[in-house]
């Protein structure tokens, strides 16, 4: 009987570590506060900035603040719903091009340290935003 119970026991823990699972990214990110804080900021920073604000004339700050914030909460398993329009179709005739793309990216990147975000999440968050730079860059000049 003794025998049985030691492969028992560990099962029970590997289940019980299964059952538990980690914080999100999204709360490791900060959660709410931290991700509309950083993204406020990165948002206002490029709408000024002589690299990226020619992509920012004419543009909702506010609904682009919202859509962003909802749509890092969505891929961060914060639990919300992101309903804005693809990045392709968001950013069809805007001409972003390389180089402004980076430059945002950096100013997000500086966002999340001023934040006072872990490397670990930073570098998660951004993973999952880098494959969007295909449908937001279209231009390559």
């Amino acid at each position: 009987m003794k025998s049985l119970s030691l492969p028992l026991i560990s099962l029970s823990l590997v289940l019980a570590a299964c059952a538990a699972p980690g914080p999100t990214l999204y709360q490791r990110l900060g959660g709410a506060p931290v991700v509309q804080i950083v993204v406020d900021r990165t948002l206002e920073r490029a709408a000024v900035d002589e690299r990226t604000r020619r992509s920012f004339d004419g543009i909702k700050l506010g609904a682009v603040k919202e859509s962003l914030a909802a749509q890092i909460c969505s891929i961060s398993g914060g639990g919300c719903r992101y309903e804005g329009e693809t990045m392709a179709k968001a950013h069809k005739d805007s001409k972003i091009q390389p180089r402004e793309f980076d430059a945002m990216v950096d100013m997000l990147r500086q966002e999340l340290d001023r934040a006072g975000v872990d490397a670990g999440p930073k570098n998660e968050l951004l993973k999952l935003l880098a494959p969007m730079k295909r449908d937001i860059v279209t231009s390559s000049r």
